[in-house]
Order: structure tokens, then C-alpha cells, then sequence
């Protein structure tokens, strides 16, 4: 079955003892924290403590979007908060590989990811060196855009490739996911929807709006 990521960056972060609760009681599969460094991106994220400050009470999957140039210098303090998985751009680094063995050297599972404008292609040569491969469906950096179509071709030309080479990694599809599309993402391969708005704007609650993502209508 599909798993939900609910990303936090335009969750009210004063009142995660409220809702995290609600994301425990409608089995979330994953949290998401997106870290900005108003260099790769124009935005600043989510801050780097909230992670650390949740990991304590919930034992819900963490997995950390590194948009930031040098990702490098992220990864160990990411994985001591309790990131399990950590993700980063193939566009931020000249050395993909150099990243994902510092990442599991870190002891986490690793993802890359491919910005709006990035084709498919750019990541197949990582793909076996990965545990998920994150697709943005919007431009990266910022919550509550449109979702580009364009995304799910690169969603398909992934899973194809991942089949054809007999791999483990999982796709996820982030930004712009919503009741409405969801389906269109699952029937198109993705493993992971990411949702932030879909979730926490949902004026059906948390528990509905996660159940409706996960059955894609």
C-alpha cells in the first residue's frame, strides 16, 4: 500500500502536541522535514531543533529533505536529531556518490531527489546505490503550489528503470499532493505521497485527509 509523508513545513509548530497525536492515530508512515538554507532555495524550512524536539515522543519514520547547498555539511547532525532517512539534491553536488556513502556511513537510508526542471535521467545511474528516489512535483522550496503534470512522467521513466534493473527503491512524489491528484501519483508508480496543506489545511481533520491520500481519492 501507498505510504503518506506528512511534511511539517506549514504545520503549526506550537501545536505539535496536538497533531502529532493525530498523525500516530492515522498510522502516517513518515514526517517530513523539509531543511532550507535561503541559498538553494529562497526559504529557511523547517528549524533543525524541531526534529530533535519531536524524536522523543512519536516513533513515526523521520526523514529529512535536505535543500541546501553542501549537503555534506548536514548529514551527521541530521542523523544524531534521529533522521532515519536522509534526503538530498542531485542538483547541489558535483559528487553524488561522495554524499550517499556519507549518508550511510551516517547510519541512514539515503534518497535523492531531482528538482521541477530536472529530467528523470539525471538520477538512474544512483538509483541502486539508493533506498528512495524523491520526484518534485512543484518547485522546491516552497509549501501550498499547484502540482506540475510533468512529474509523473518522471515518476513512470523511474519506476520502469527501477524494474528493468531489478532494484529496492522506492519513489516518492512531493509537492502539490493533494485528495484530488493522489490517485493519478499511485496509478503512475509513486510508493511515498509527501502532503503538508493536503493534510494539516484538510478542514476534514488529519485522520480523513491521510486516509483519502492513501486510497488515492
Amino acid at each position: 500500500m501507498t505510504e503518506i509523508a506528512a511534511s511539517v513545513l506549514n504545520a503549526d509548530r506550537t501545536k505539535w502536541k496536538e497533531w502529532l497525536p493525530q498523525l500516530e492515530k492515522a498510522e502516517v508512515d513518515r514526517i517530513q522535514f523539509d531543511i532550507m538554507d535561503n541559498k538553494y532555495v529562497p526559504n529557511t524550512g523547517v528549524p533543525k531543533e524541531f526534529i530533535s524536539e519531536l524524536r522523543p515522543h512519536t516513533k513515526i519514520f523521520f526523514e529529512t529533505h535536505l535543500m541546501v547547498e553542501k549537503p555534506e555539511d548536514y548529514i551527521r547532525e541530521f542523523a544524531k536529531m534521529g533522521s532515519q532517512l536522509i534526503i538530498f539534491h542531485v542538483e547541489t553536488t558535483d559528487d553524488p556518490l561522495k554524499i550517499i556513502k556519507k549518508i550511510k556511513a551516517a547510519g541512514c537510508q539515503v534518497g535523492i531527489a531531482i528538482n521541477n526542471r530536472t529530467p528523470a535521467q539525471k538520477i538512474f545511474p544512483y538509483l541502486k546505490k539508493v533506498d528512495l528516489a524523491l520526484v518534485m512535483g512543484v518547485e522546491a522550496g516552497f509549501g501550498g503550489q499547484q502540482f506540475n503534470n510533468s512529474a509523473l512522467n518522471k515518476i513512470l521513466l523511474l519506476k520502469d528503470q527501477i524494474y528493468d534493473d531489478a532494484l529496492q527503491c522506492a519513489v516518492e512524489i512531493d509537492g502539490g499532493i493533494n485528495a484530488q491528484n493522489a490517485k493519478t501519483a499511485i496509478e503512475n508508480g509513486a510508493d511515498v505521497l509527501v502532503a503538508g496543506t493536503a493534510i494539516f489545511g484538510s478542514p476534514k481533520g488529519i485522520s480523513q485527509a491521510v486516509e483519502e491520500l492513501r486510497r488515492g481519492k
